[in-house]
């Protein structure tokens, strides 16, 4: 009888074994499933914001002082972005200059950072909106592509 609950012992051990090998082999896709969800999300909630900048602008001829005046109007509250944190950050930056735009912009910064300043000289940012991160969730490129 000893021997039987010895030999079912053995028999879970190998079924475990064999579905964390199924584990280990999925999760590489799975992580990186994850990653585009995250990177496609904060994606589209940029655009919601942008979009939400640009009805302001046309309502009122001038560009908002900061994503707070967007809402409610235009935005029922700041969408998440979600390449610095799996739950997401709805935090706000506002950049009033180039430098402090190019400065806040950083890996692993968490929000969004808005260019709420008049652009002079070329500068190329000003009233835009990005993540604050520069790197996406899947470790590749950069979010000024977006």
């Amino acid at each position: 009888m000893e021997s039987k609950k010895g030999w079912l012992l053995v028999k879970l051990l190998m079924l475990f074994t064999v579905i964390l090998g199924f584990i280990y082999l999925i999760s590489p896709g799975l992580q990186k499933s994850i990653y585009e969800l995250r990177d496609t999300t904060t994606k589209t909630n940029l655009y919601q914001i942008r979009a939400a900048v640009l009805a302001y602008y046309k309502d009122y001829h001038r560009w908002p002082r900061d994503l707070n005046a967007v809402v409610p109007k235009y935005l029922e509250k700041i969408p998440k972005e979600y390449l610095s944190s799996i739950r997401g950050s709805d935090k706000v930056f506002n950049a009033h200059n180039e430098n402090e735009f190019s400065s806040m912009r950083k890996p692993g910064g968490e929000g969004w950072i808005y260019g709420a300043y008049e652009a002079k000289g070329g500068e190329q940012f000003a009233h835009e909106v990005y993540p604050m991160s520069t790197t996406l969730s899947g470790k590749a490129g950069d979010t000024l592509s977006w």
